[in-house]
């Protein structure tokens, strides 16, 4: 979520992909900020966001787990990671949607519950959103420069798009 309010386009990227977002009460009650880029010194400092706009357009809900199937799987998940990632597993598990995380913690163990879920990264979204908008070599590198500093995003080295995105930080 934080990497998608990051890019200050969340709105716009979760329209045009057509996505319909979910949050759990233990994630939703996580303080949300991001980084400020550097400044003239190289001092950043942090800013609070919301997904304020996101649940006006309707692209974000809450969803509580709120079934045997649910928590179930929420508590074999907190076994293993912390409860606001365990909601998450448990919520794209037993919904049988997409998990949206690069967290490779949080991917180990969602696949270690569910091995056919189906894991989403930054990244994934990132290049979906370039296809669906046709953004200029500018607009892209804009987006990724602020998915750099206001996310404080730096793509797993496993992530098969890591040198795509590196090219477009201009590195």
């Amino acid at each position: 979520m934080l990497n998608l309010l990051a890019t200050r386009r969340e709105v716009e990227i979760v329209s045009a992909l057509k996505l319909s977002l979910l949050d759990t009460p233990q994630t939703r009650g996580e303080p949300l900020t991001l980084w400020t880029p550097p400044d003239a010194e190289g001092l950043r400092v942090k800013e609070a966001t919301s997904t304020d706009a996101l649940r006006r357009a309707g692209h974000l809900q809450t969803h509580s787990l709120d079934s045997e199937a649910l928590m179930d799987a929420f508590v074999d998940a907190a076994a293993r990671i912390k409860d606001t990632d365990a909601s998450c597993i448990a919520l794209a598990g037993v919904l049988k949607l997409p998990l949206m995380t690069d967290d490779q913690k949080e991917r180990r163990v969602a696949r270690a519950l569910f091995a056919s879920i189906e894991l989403v990264s930054t990244l994934d979204v990132l290049a979906e959103a370039e296809h669906a908008f046709d953004w200029s070599p500018e607009e892209l590198g804009s987006v990724a420069l602020a998915l750099r500093w206001r996310g404080n995003f730096a793509p797993p080295r496993q992530d098969p798009r890591s040198g795509w995105y590196e090219a477009l930080l201009g590195g």
